[in-house]
């Protein structure tokens, strides 16, 4: 929720801080005056309040290092130089870049902002930050329910819990004594562990032991090295045995302590066996998202780097004005009677052009797609290839793809990139603005139609053809492509077979049918229309519709 919030501040956001980059920078051109830098910090304490707010506390973090490393530069304590300059508008970039994946993705990856954090503290002098500090797994997941949980009355429970943590406490003992051979010590916390569980059911507590246990499986197959700070979090929970004993039953209302918690599941991330339980455990709490892998990081990193979505609207728009020249004309030699391919001959480079602006922006397979279409095109102006309808259509097609990825990458910026990449075949229905789009499409679709009842009916009430009724095939055909452009493929075959009658019936033989076909043909239609709301959104069933449909039409046949 708070991620989907964030979109309706991101506006602000990304304003005030294009505003601070400018800023920096007219502080870089004139160093003597440091008003600029003052306005950094309005701004960005401001934007830190917004995050503070929705508690994206990673990003809030980020704000805070910029913000107080300028306030350290404006008293004088930093070097005003490249270096520094470089690590400021480094974050100031990643920082939009950062907040996009977060609106979009609707997934937190704090790790991949730790060098830069790191950075901006080592020119304050400050202490760097560890992973551990980044890593916020939602420790609040529910766990499997346990089964066949033993209630014991206080008198017996605290023995037993007694006795868990004297064999606890034994092992650690062990453990602590020879760490180079854990193996018999980590057999009898894991077997303490269990037991535990069985004891304390679904209380708050069971949580920690089924992590534990988790832990301690990686431990024994050699997925994970014992060090201090692992021993360190099971002294920490002979704590809660201690409690369990002197509290009894009611200390299975307690809730674990949350650091322990969070340490024992960065624990857990790490693990590189692949155990029942530690699978368990990393599946349930989904580690891989909070604790990604240095390749994953990587490539995170990158993205946060580059282009911000704003610069990217930029481009998209140059290159879609591009996009327009082009529709427009192969549109006009589409529709010329006798067309000259020498026209197309400039669209060769454009189409180059397009190409190699789409491989920096990163679109690698729609690079290569407006390659193959220059080409396409320069064997149809060197006659080697003929202009026919399928070619045509293959080179439109391909450019309708291109352009929904780009109608995509505006919207989503460099986080769309690796998406469009496995699936070079992106349609514009992935698009945020396809909704509004379909929703006047289908109106467009339902008024043809709705415009071709009166002609029929006229025709039917007088025997009289008038142009009304000649515009009926073309508006129907219209209505049909839209079908078929949207890949409702039935749905056009549908309406071309109505269209074929209505053409052979009213328009070519000049009759009117009887009325139970009338009646079939309106009803097909109707149901035609009633399909088009199921695009829009009408929560109706659209295969009962077209099936409907098929039926009504096969009174057509009898005719």
């Amino acid at each position: 929720m708070r991620h989907s919030a964030l979109t309706w501040v991101k506006v602000t956001i990304d304003e005030s801080l294009k505003q601070t980059r400018q800023a920096l920078e007219q502080f870089v051109e004139n160093p003597n005056d440091k008003a600029p830098l003052q306005q950094c910090i309005v701004w960005l304490h401001e934007i830190r309040g917004v995050l503070n707010m929705l508690e994206l506390q990673t990003a809030g973090l980020l704000v805070q290092d910029l913000e107080l490393t300028i306030k350290t530069l404006l008293i004088g304590k930093i070097e005003n130089s490249e270096k520094t300059y470089d690590i400021l508008m480094r974050g100031l970039v990643q920082l939009p870049n950062y907040l996009d994946h977060l609106a979009i993705i609707q997934r937190d990856m704090p790790l991949a902002l730790l060098p830069l954090l790191n950075e901006l503290r080592v020119l304050r002098q400050q202490p760097v930050l560890s992973a551990l500090t980044l890593f916020t797994p939602d420790v609040s997941v529910t766990l499997p329910p346990v089964a066949n949980t033993p209630k014991l009355a206080d008198d017996k429970f605290k023995p037993y819990i007694n006795q868990m943590r004297a064999t606890y406490q034994k092992a650690l003992m062990v453990l602590l004594k020879t760490p180079q051979e854990p193996a018999d010590a980590l057999k009898l916390l894991y077997s303490v562990m269990q037991k535990m569980q069985q004891i304390t059911g679904n209380a708050p507590l069971n949580k920690v032991w089924w992590i534990t246990e988790g832990v301690l499986e990686a431990l024994l197959q050699k997925g994970l090295a014992l060090n201090n700070n692992l021993i360190t979090a099971f002294k920490q929970m002979d704590g809660l045995l201690k409690q369990m004993v002197d509290h009894g039953n009611a200390s299975l209302r307690l809730i674990p302590p949350k650091p322990l918690m969070i340490n024992l599941l960065y624990f857990a991330a790490q693990a590189r066996s692949t155990g029942k339980q530690i699978t368990a455990v990393k599946s349930t709490f989904n580690l891989a998202d909070y604790l990604p892998t240095e390749n994953v990081l990587q490539t995170t990193r990158l993205i946060f780097s580059g282009p911000d979505i704003e610069l990217i609207k930029i481009v998209v728009k140059l290159i879609k004005d591009d996009f327009a020249r082009i529709e427009e004309t192969l549109d006009i030699f589409n529709r010329a009677d006798n067309p000259s391919v020498s026209e197309l001959a400039p669209l060769v480079g454009m189409l180059r052009d397009m190409a190699n602006t789409l491989g920096l922006l990163g679109l690698m397979m729609q690079r290569k797609s407006m390659l193959t279409q220059a080409a396409l095109i320069q064997e149809i102006c060197e006659e080697r290839r003929p202009a026919n309808l399928t070619t045509m259509l293959e080179i439109a097609n391909a450019l309708l793809k291109t352009d929904s990825a780009l109608d995509i990458l505006a919207v989503q910026g460099v986080h769309a990139r690796q998406r469009l990449q496995q699936s070079p075949d992106t349609e514009f229905a992935e698009t945020p603005q396809f909704g509004i789009v379909l929703s006047v499409a289908v109106n467009e679709a339902k008024t043809d139609l709705n415009q071709v009842i009166h002609p029929i009916v006229t025709f039917i009430d007088n025997k009289t053809q008038d142009e009304t009724l000649m515009d009926v095939p073309e508006r129907l055909k219209q209505v049909q492509g839209f079908l078929a452009l949207m890949s409702h493929e039935r749905a056009a075959k549908l309406l071309a077979y109505c269209n074929n009658y209505i053409v052979k019936t009213f328009i070519k033989d000049g009759i009117v049918p009887p009325e139970e076909q009338l009646k079939a043909l309106a009803d097909a239609l109707l149901s035609i229309e009633l399909y088009l709301d199921t695009l829009a959104g009408n929560p109706m069933d659209a295969k009962h519709i077209l099936d409907l449909t098929q039926q009504r039409l096969s009174v057509l046949v009898k005719q």
